[in-house]
């Protein structure tokens, strides 16, 4: 916008207020209308459509939020700043200096849209840590976990066929969005398991982890008519919740990813096979428990001190509900 789209044959020169005053009013409209047409992309077509049309129909939606700018800073340049010589809009848009700014903002926000949809495809924030090397030598932690698994697994997918079940599985993950705004960290999906984590901190409130779970669950039954409709049956998860150390690295080389290892996340997948036993949705563990144990929302029941597989020393184990 330096020569104000003027043709190569009329100069114009910028003053630098008002240059600075085209990028404090573009700059973040710009942004916002990129960034809520990103989302609102995202939450309504993803999973309906393949990713290349996903990319597409973002391509054609910045050629259009592009033209609106182009229209709205040709009538502000006009009107409040105007012009050395007139300049009509065509004039405007044909400059060559005009066309590279339209087809550079369309070709940067497409790289970062894409590279936004591989970040999500390696977890949110991974990608970046990948790409720092932050786990190519391995360190500790302190970190939560919780391993939500789907109960009555073998028989839903046994009345399903393995079609369907997938596409339940895929919709009973697709509603866990609701945990995102509790700062979870998706670390990994197996099969019809899920495993959460966040790092832990001496500010954390160690109650978001529990008003995840309940989220997720609120969801499922929120939608509990449309899985009834569609596949005769509403979703039941489980969940085991532990806290304390791990290792972090990066690992593989045909696939890279970060993982976690140590007993902690041993931990959290024995005591979440323990709510069959026990009938329960949500167990955790005393470490996790000492954590929240002064506050309140919810109540507890000491179940009792169990011995866990591969594991020597109890440990005890408490069933959390909403208060």
């Amino acid at each position: 916008m330096r020569s104000y789209g003027v043709t190569l044959n009329i100069p114009t020169t910028t003053e630098p207020v008002q240059a600075l005053r085209l990028v404090i009013i573009f700059g973040p409209l710009a942004g916002i209308m990129f960034g809520l047409t990103q989302i609102k992309i995202e939450r309504y077509l993803y999973r309906r459509i393949p990713l290349w049309r996903l990319e597409l129909f973002g391509l054609v939606s910045n050629v259009v939020i592009m033209s609106i700018m182009f229209i709205m800073a040709y009538f502000m340049i006009k009107f409040t700043f105007g012009f050395h010589e007139p300049v009509d809009f065509w004039q405007f848009i044909s400059n060559p200096s005009a066309i590279l700014a339209f087809f550079y903002s369309i070709f940067v926000n497409f790289i970062m849209a894409l590279l936004r949809q591989i970040n999500l495809s390696l977890g949110d924030g991974n990608l970046w840590k990948l790409l720092r090397g932050d786990f190519y030598t391995p360190r500790v932690e302190n970190r939560v976990f919780m391993f939500i698994d789907l109960k009555s697994s073998t028989t839903i997918a046994e009345t399903l066929g393995h079609i369907r079940y997938s596409q339940f599985i895929q919709d009973c993950f697709f509603d866990l969005q609701a945990i995102h705004e509790y700062g979870a960290e998706v670390y990994q999906y197996v099969g019809d398991e899920v495993v959460l984590s966040w790092k832990s901190t001496p500010s954390m409130d160690y109650l978001v982890c529990l008003k995840a779970f309940w989220a997720f669950q609120d969801q499922l039954k929120k939608r509990e008519a449309n899985y009834m409709a569609k596949y005769g049956l509403v979703p039941v998860f489980k969940a085991g919740i532990n806290e304390g150390e791990v290792s972090v690295a990066e690992v593989g080389e045909i696939k890279r990813e970060i993982a976690y290892h140590g007993d902690t996340m041993n931990i959290t997948s024995r005591i979440q096979e323990k709510c069959n036993q026990y009938d329960r949705l949500l167990l955790v563990s005393e470490c996790y428990y000492n954590k929240i144990r002064h506050q309140t929302g919810f109540k507890p029941e000491l179940l009792g001190e169990e011995e866990l597989r591969g594991k020597h020393e109890l440990i005890k184990v408490y069933s959390l509900e909403r208060a």
